[in-house]
């Protein structure tokens, strides 16, 4: 708590690190390319569909996570779509979890004993039941001391 009784909240932001960014970016930029060039005499359709391709793949490769540490709860959003809510007298531990990548996946994942938040890199497990949840933090000492000051059990 901060002085004058207000609960503090504090928000991470972590991005995909830059080796993914780069080969889903090359991946992206292969596949654009392969079908325009593919069927680049059908007329305007190939460039509209490199088009919606490029825009997917850009989602992909600017995708962030963030984690709101709250006065009540830690909110955790991926690619701006998937989202969850915490309350802390719901969490039983929190410790730091593994590092994550293109194996794993991006954005909302059904992992073995856990739902994923991922952009890759470093993490963290938050224990809430009979499943975890794994949110990529780049900071995750850090984000495990905020969670701590709020009162949440860390390992």
């Amino acid at each position: 708590m901060i002085p004058g009784g207000e609960a503090e909240t504090t928000t991470f932001r972590t991005v995909m690190p830059v080796r993914y960014r780069l080969i889903v970016g090359l991946l992206g930029f292969v596949a654009t390319g392969g079908t325009v060039l593919a069927t680049i005499g059908a007329g305007p359709a190939p460039f509209v569909v490199g088009l919606l391709m490029a825009l997917a793949f850009s989602a992909v490769v600017l995708m962030t996570a963030r984690v709101r540490v709250g006065p009540k709860n830690v909110q955790i959003r991926v690619a701006a779509v998937f989202a969850t809510e915490i309350p802390y007298r719901e969490i039983r531990g929190v410790s730091v979890g593994p590092v994550t990548g293109l194996r794993e996946g991006m954005g909302l994942r059904i992992l073995p004993g856990a739902t994923g938040y991922l952009v890759g890199g470093p993490s963290i497990r938050i224990e809430c039941g009979p499943i975890a949840v794994l949110v990529s933090c780049r900071e995750p000492e850090r984000l495990l001391s905020s969670l701590a000051r709020q009162g949440v059990p860390t390992a």
